[in-house]
């Protein structure tokens, strides 16, 4: 098992009239509970910005993070008794494997994620059939990637995802809500390339520039963020909503000649890998939650 995506059910204690998005506070109580069992590996997984403040290692660490959900959907408010989850992926054997056979069975009994006390349900390591689970390895999806000759590919963003962009004359990073297959696929090959041994093209980015296009768009809209309970400014605007994604040409017809359907099966692989590794921005903060 190298990658793992699971989902923790808790249970409001308390009342609350105003909750709303809450990212950052799961971040802080996953690495809470990771430091009761693993001091270091909680330094490890969130170290001191001041050493590295930009996003560069922010947005490549090894596990994502969903927002607090009750049903499909972030709640405004909370009231006591109501169920809630979140949703925890991992992108490393090491981490995986420490999630699935330590932290996870080991959860202390209440959560606060906010200004909110969750009861914590015990973890169910099977999660039989539910969509938002699964494990595989990184040769199993390039295994699947490979016997399948697909080329559509569909993904459903179901919180907000964004890119980073700076302006060429003023030193300003912007969101880039859309969903572009360069910068889409461009964050898959990152992350892969970054957590995976399995090596990629050295030009996939050229096979994607040119033969990947958007077909089709369904309940495509935007939304903004806040990140933060306390500072305005920390927000952020991403879309939601489903995207399908067509490999065009063949081995035919491209320039890529014989290779093209290699450079389709790893296209095919950064889409099934994106349920694990999230898309864009902020993915340890419940942007960006991809589903296949």
């Amino acid at each position: 098992m190298d990658l793992l995506s699971t989902i923790v059910q808790l249970r409001a204690r308390q009342s609350i009239s105003s909750f709303g998005y809450a990212g950052r506070q799961v971040q802080a109580w996953f690495l809470r509970e990771i430091g009761h069992v693993a001091p270091a590996l909680a330094a490890q997984l969130h170290p001191d910005p001041a050493n590295d403040p930009s996003d560069s290692q922010i947005d490549r660490r090894p596990y994502t993070l969903s927002t607090v959900y009750k049903g499909p959907a972030v709640p405004r408010s909370l009231s006591e008794g109501d169920w809630c989850w979140v949703r925890i992926t991992a992108l490393t054997p090491d981490l995986s494997h420490f999630l699935h056979d330590v932290l996870l069975q080991n959860l202390l009994p209440v959560a606060r994620i906010g200004q909110v006390e969750f009861d914590v349900i015990p973890w169910n390591p099977e999660n039989s059939g539910d969509p938002r689970c699964g494990c595989q390895t990184y040769a199993g999806i390039t295994r699947c990637a490979v016997e399948s000759d697909e080329i559509r590919i569909r993904l459903k963003y179901t919180s907000p995802t964004t890119f980073k962009e700076r302006s060429k004359n003023v030193s300003i990073e912007k969101d880039v809500p859309l969903p572009n297959p360069d910068q889409v696929f461009g964050s898959y090959v990152r992350q892969w390339c970054q957590f995976s041994a399995i090596p990629l093209p050295e030009d996939i980015g050229e096979f994607v520039d040119e033969c990947l296009v958007v077909s089709e768009l369904k309940n495509i809209q935007t939304e903004r963020v806040q990140l933060s309970y306390t500072d305005p400014n920390r927000a952020v605007t991403g879309f939601t909503g489903e995207v399908t994604f067509r490999i065009l040409g063949s081995s035919s017809k491209s320039r890529f000649g014989e290779d093209w359907a290699d450079y389709a099966a790893v296209v095919r692989a950064m889409g099934l890998f994106s349920f694990f590794c999230g898309t864009g921005r902020r993915t340890t903060l419940g942007l960006g939650q991809t589903h296949t």
